[in-house]
């Protein structure tokens, strides 16, 4: 997708109120119903620190995108003049890597969707518009490597989900810990990465974002 420069920066705005929506709408909303099935199933887990343990989870995965986020700054620092292709190419697959495991994880969902109706249309909108976003950001910034390799890898990453999701039966706290693990994650990666700073964002592009999606993810 081409845009003008009013046109970008709108539809960065725009991507951003999306993510944000599906963050806060969707992703912490199911972390705190995993939470409740995993006291119900596991019975240690009252009466003590533990009984917030997929938050515990949730966290781990915020610290963990810092940490990694930190670590390749410093990478650039020291090493940026001398192999600025080698750190390029690592910070590229962990991000590819990142969001295939996360697209693995929204195929294994689908299996747990039996009946065809209003709910699973709403769920194809409102991932569609989720992932185009998620698309456009990538390769935005990693160009060629993004058209040649990732985006294959994502579109196998789904149907790979889905393969795991017919032939095994996690249980359902489990899933959903792997889902709070990538909540904390998106919640610092659109905070610190998404959301375009004052001068390049767009406010009415944002709101309608936000507003759009909010829709579409509380009605699922």
């Amino acid at each position: 997708m081409k845009f003008k420069r009013i046109g970008l920066r709108r539809f960065i705005s725009f991507a951003a109120g999306v993510e944000i929506a599906y963050v806060f709408v969707n992703l912490w909303p199911q972390v705190a119903q995993t939470q409740e099935i995993a006291e119900q199933e596991i019975h240690w887990l009252e009466g003590h620190a533990m009984q917030y343990a997929i938050y515990i989870v949730a966290l781990s995965g915020l610290v963990f995108i810092y940490t990694f986020d930190r670590l390749i700054a410093r990478a650039y620092e020291v090493e940026d003049l001398q192999a600025p292709n080698v750190i390029e190419s690592a910070l590229f697959w962990a991000d590819i890597g990142f969001f295939s495991n996360y697209n693995m994880m929204m195929g294994y969902l689908l299996t747990y969707t039996e009946n065809v109706d209003t709910s699973l249309l709403i769920f194809f909108l409102a991932f569609s518009l989720h992932f185009i976003t998620n698309d456009w950001s990538l390769r935005f910034h990693h160009e060629e490597a993004y058209d040649h390799y990732g985006r294959y890898f994502l579109s196998f990453s789904i149907f790979i989900g889905f393969v795991i999701g017919q032939w095994t039966d996690f249980p359902e706290y489990f899933i959903g810990s792997v889902e709070a693990f990538v909540t904390g994650a998106m919640t610092l990666n659109v905070v610190k990465h998404e959301l375009p700073s004052e001068r390049e964002g767009d406010l009415e592009g944002f709101l309608v974002g936000v507003v759009s999606a909010s829709l579409l993810f509380a009605l699922i």
